[in-house]
C-alpha cells in the first residue's frame, strides 16, 4: 500500500514538473511582454442543460478558458446561483478518503467528470470528479484525471450566504487551455433547483487568484434553454 501511495504521489510530482519545464510556467522569459498590459482575467461560461423548472436537476456545466500568455490560476472559487441546492437524497454512501486512495473511488457514484486541455499533449486529460467523505463537515472534492497521464486534483465544497461553493485550491504550476467540470443531472444527480431558472436573470460568482497574486472577479450569467 504505501509503495502504491509513494509511487502515485511522485508520478504526479513529475508530470508537473514536465508540464512546466515543456511548456513554460510564469516567468517572464517564458512569457516575454505578450501579457504585460493583458488583464488577469481567465474566461468562464456555466451551461444548465435539461430541466429549468422547480424540483428539476439539469446537469450544470462550467467552462474556463485562457489565453496564450495569461498568467497562470492558483486557485479559483465558484459560487454556484443560488437557485441550486444540494439533493439530500443522494449523499449517502459517499467514496471515503482511504477508498480514493487505494483504488480511486473504483465503483463508487460520481458527482460528475471534468476534462482538461493542455498545450503538452495531444490527448485531453478527462476523469470522473467525487465527493469525498472526512472526519466531519463538508464532503471534498477529488478530480481522478487520466489519459496522457494521471493527476488527483482536491477542492472543497462551502456554503457562502447560503449558496454552494466550490474551490479548487494550489493548482498544479502547469500551462492550462482550458477546464470543464460537468456535473451530473438526472434523477442520481447531486443537485436539484429551487425555483424555475428562467423566471428572473440567474447568476453564479467566481473568484480567480493568479500564481502571482492577482485576482479576477466575476459575475456570470446562467445560461439555460429558457425557449423564445
Amino acid at each position: 500500500m504505501a509503495h502504491r501511495k509513494s509511487s502515485t504521489l511522485l508520478l504526479s510530482v513529475l508530470v508537473a514538473a514536465l508540464l512546466a519545464a515543456g511548456c513554460g510556467g510564469d516567468s517572464d522569459s517564458d512569457n516575454g511582454d505578450a501579457s504585460a498590459d493583458r488583464p488577469f482575467e481567465p474566461q468562464i461560461s456555466m451551461t444548465a442543460i435539461g430541466g429549468t423548472a422547480r424540483a428539476d436537476k439539469p446537469e450544470l456545466v462550467t467552462r474556463v478558458e485562457t489565453r496564450p500568455g495569461d498568467a497562470g490560476i492558483r486557485s479559483a472559487i465558484v459560487t454556484l446561483p443560488s437557485a441550486f441546492l444540494v439533493d439530500q437524497t443522494q449523499i449517502r454512501n459517499l467514496c471515503s478518503e482511504r477508498e480514493l486512495e487505494e483504488d480511486k473511488c473504483a465503483g463508487r457514484k460520481r458527482m460528475g467528470v471534468a476534462r482538461v486541455l493542455s498545450p503538452a499533449y495531444g490527448e485531453p486529460l478527462t476523469g470522473p470528479v467525487y465527493a469525498v467523505s472526512g472526519s466531519g463537515g463538508l464532503p471534498r472534492l477529488a478530480y481522478v484525471l487520466g489519459g496522457p497521464a494521471e493527476i488527483l486534483l482536491r477542492g472543497r465544497i462551502e456554503v457562502r450566504s447560503a449558496r454552494i461553493a466550490t474551490s479548487l485550491d494550489d493548482v498544479p504550476n502547469v500551462p492550462l487551455e482550458s477546464f470543464e467540470l460537468t456535473i451530473d443531472g438526472g434523477t442520481p444527480g447531486y443537485l436539484i433547483l429551487s425555483r424555475d431558472i428562467c423566471r428572473s436573470e440567474t447568476t453564479a460568482d467566481v473568484s480567480f487568484t493568479s500564481r502571482s497574486g492577482e485576482t479576477s472577479k466575476q459575475q456570470i450569467p446562467l445560461a439555460a434553454d429558457c425557449g423564445a
